[in-house]
């Protein structure tokens, strides 16, 4: 059976083998929270705050929900998963999922939040098991993890891996993983102020931010995967799809920031959009920004080095390695503004020639006064501009008189003929 359903972003067409199948898809998207489409100078933490982003997959392994503990079912383990925690969920079982989605800022940490004589802390945030199948424990460095159940752990953030009997033997606090030098970490992200920028104070390890941009559209929409794959790396609060909102509201929250760094997926249009952006807000002194080619047309990144193009996902962890350590070029940008104007009427060839012999005369006594060393010649030929410029000037005054006194006599004529 077909069902049309309208939602706050788009209009969605489901396909269910029988009424029940529908009645959990339906209850599933009455789980997700009703998304707003924000304008460029709003801001709602709403967008951070915890709730899972749903997709329907299916897997080619035994898979759990994490709500009931129980398999999903089918051939191919049809359910839902979260885009960013990739927590498991059945169709029936997503409404009562809590909202325990990766952490963004220090509020959503809550009362896992360590605190010591360093001061606050980013601790491990776990995710009960589905582990891949080469999983093992970063305590003991056996194989952890089940086919046959829910079980073990993994960190969002560092991707450690352990036994539930190893997890209190791990170090409380989370490193992060390979990307930590990218990575904000909640815990350095502590609200938006009034005026609509991120009250934040960044660790060392994270000198200069990363904001990551990315055009879902692009690439024959390849983009939505990268945009997944880059919140699962990095704080989710620092990655933004462009056609949900565009540049600003990315680039106003990092405004407070002494510098930072922005990557930006997408092909040259998508490029051009964030650079014109940083121009409005004169943040081009405070950051630099290199490009993840997925457009049609990625002339600038293949210009810059980074490649004509780029489709595989799983080598993101790499390139952000690549991007610290890359080199800053700087780039010129050109305004160009086009106008409509008429074409002036045709000059006779002697008005033509009188332009010509006066531009003649101003150029070469321009050339005396700057080049020559000799005073009188300089003096000569600064009276002999001025003339030049002063008859000059009066012919075109005259000229002006003369066709204001026919347009006068054209206006007398009309009054006649009126008559």
């Amino acid at each position: 059976m077909l069902d049309s359903v309208i939602t706050p972003c788009r209009r969605l067409i489901l396909c269910a083998e029988n009424r029940k199948e529908m009645e959990e898809w339906m209850a599933a998207l009455r789980s997700v929270q009703n998304r707003q489409n924000y304008e460029s100078t709003q801001y709602s933490m709403d967008h951070f705050s915890g709730m899972h982003n749903w997709y329907a997959c299916s897997h080619a392994r035994p898979t759990y929900c994490n709500v009931c503990r129980e398999a999903l079912s089918g051939v191919t383990s049809h359910g839902l998963s979260c885009e960013v925690c990739k927590f498991k969920a059945h169709k029936r079982c997503a409404v009562r999922a809590t909202n325990n989605c990766k952490w963004t800022t220090l509020a959503s940490i809550g009362k896992d939040i360590i605190e010591d004589e360093d001061g606050v802390s980013m601790p491990h945030q776990w995710l009960e098991g589905n582990l891949p199948v080469s999983a093992k424990c970063s305590v003991c460095d056996k194989t952890c993890g089940s086919v046959l159940r829910l079980q073990d752990w993994r960190c969002l953030w560092c991707k450690a891996m352990v036994h539930s009997g190893c997890k209190e033997q791990l170090s409380s606090k989370c490193p992060l993983g390979q990307c930590k030098v990218s990575v904000i970490p909640p815990t350095a992200l502590n609200s938006i102020d009034s005026d609509g920028f991120w009250k934040a104070s960044c660790p060392p390890s994270c000198t200069s931010p990363l904001l990551v941009f990315v055009n879902s559209k692009s690439g024959d929409n390849q983009g939505v995967k990268f945009l997944r794959r880059f919140k699962q790396l990095l704080n989710p609060a620092q990655v933004f799809d462009l056609m949900n909102g565009g540049p600003h509201l990315g680039l106003r929250l990092f405004q407070k920031f002494d510098t930072f760094r922005i990557l930006v997926c997408g092909g040259d249009g998508s490029v051009g959009w964030v650079l014109s952006e940083i121009d409005a807000l004169t943040l081009h002194k405070q950051c630099q920004l290199g490009v993840l080619p997925l457009g049609t047309g990625n002339d600038l990144a293949r210009v810059l080095g980074w490649g004509s193009a780029c489709d595989d996902d799983t080598q993101l962890p790499q390139i952000l390695e690549k991007l610290e350590r890359a080199s800053t070029k700087m780039l010129d940008r050109w305004s160009i503004m086009v106008y409509e104007t008429k074409f002036p009427r045709q000059h006779s060839a002697s008005t033509v020639q009188q332009i010509l012999t006066y531009e003649d005369s101003v150029a070469a006594h321009l050339t005396k006064i700057l080049t020559s060393d000799q005073h009188s010649v300089v003096i000569s030929s600064a009276k002999v501009l001025c003339e030049t410029v002063k008859d000059f000037v009066a012919r075109v005054g005259k000229a002006y008189e003369k066709n204001t006194e026919n347009s006068e006599e054209s206006e007398a004529m009309a009054k006649k003929v009126r008559l």
